[in-house]
This record gives C-alpha cells, structure tokens and sequence, in this order.
C-alpha cells in the first residue's frame, strides 16, 4: 500500500503538469490563428453592396469559428434569414442576412475563425429594387 501511495505521490503532480502544458498549447494555438486572421487584410466590400458580418456574440467574444455558410453566390436573401452558422467555445448560433437582396459575394469558408466584425458576406440590395419595379 505504501509503494502505491508513493507511486501516486509522484504521478499526481506529472499528470497535473501534463494537463497544464496541454491547455497552454492551445490556447497558444488559438492567439496564433487568431492573430493570422487579424493580421491578414479584411476583403473590400464593394460599395454598392452590404456586408453581413459577424456580430459581437457576447462578452469577452473576439472570434468564432464558421460551422457552416448556408447561403452562395446569386442566392435571394431576406433580412432575418440564416446567411451561416458560427461556433464559438461556449455557443453555437446563427448568423442573420442584414440587409435584403441577392448575395454577390462570400468572403469565408467553413472552418475558419474570423473576428467580431468580418465581413462574412455581401449583399446587393439594388438586386431586390429592380425587381419590385419589374412585377
């Protein structure tokens, strides 16, 4: 019984110190993808479009991770619906189009973790204009 106590006296500390080494790397891992990120220039939205970026999801919340964009190149959008899905370690959420029209451009990929306020797509509302004045 002493040998196991003595055994467990010196593993404790190593295990604990294993898990800690563990954490540190990770969260090395996410500053470094982060700063890539930030570090990398923000696409031009083109000014005849508006951009659906991503929004602040709470405090402390500086990125997210995108799980899924659900909306393409050309596709119809609606102020409210879902134009992606985020992920970040506490939730996962949806992203709402914030403006009406057709989508011009997608600036991400699913996987990426991009910043509080990166444009995740454009939309261009003229498209929606010229259709309610043809009908």
């Amino acid at each position: 019984m002493r040998l196991v106590h003595e055994a467990w006296n010196i593993a404790a500390p190593l295990v604990g110190l294993a898990v800690v080494i563990g954490l540190a790397v990770d969260a090395r891992r996410r500053r470094l993808a982060r700063a890539a990120v930030e570090a990398s220039a923000w696409p031009e939205v083109p000014r005849d479009t508006v951009a659906v970026e991503m929004p602040q999801l709470g405090k402390g919340v500086t990125a997210a991770t995108v799980a899924r964009i659900m909306k393409r190149v050309g596709d119809q959008v609606q102020v409210g619906d879902v134009a992606a899905e985020v992920s970040t370690d506490k939730v996962d959420t949806e992203i709402p189009a914030t403006a009406a029209g057709t989508v011009a451009a997608v600036y991400v990929r699913e996987g990426d973790e991009v910043p509080v306020g990166y444009p995740l797509l454009a939309v261009c509302p003229s498209a929606v204009a010229e259709q309610q004045t043809e009908s």
